[in-house]
């Protein structure tokens, strides 16, 4: 997996994703095609067995790219979150118990 930010509007996995989302995750061939294309703002860096080592409880604390990379651990939909602040919200209903 990579991590990469996009220059232009690109379609990745079938979705139109904007540069002002911020870094995305995607594959090693998803990012080797984007290089390919130079759809790229600098290259791919490769995704960080841990996201930091800041505390998984400080959302707060936490960067937008190690935001997204807890986000595709624990498979929380973003439904087009790209605000830091959004993105911990979708989070944090993604962690509420089911009721």
């Amino acid at each position: 997996m990579k991590i990469v930010t996009l220059a232009t509007p690109t379609v990745v996995k079938n979705e139109l994703r904007q540069p002002v989302e911020g870094p995305l995750i995607v594959s090693d061939g998803e990012a080797a095609r984007l290089k390919e294309n130079n759809l790229l703002d600098g290259e791919p860096e490769d995704l960080p067995d841990e996201a930091s080592d800041t505390d998984p409880e400080d959302l707060d604390g936490m960067t937008v790219a190690d935001l997204h990379i807890l986000v595709t651990k624990e498979g929380v939909p973003l439904n087009d979150a790209t605000k830091k602040a959004d993105i911990i919200a979708a989070i944090k209903k993604h962690r509420e118990p089911a009721a």
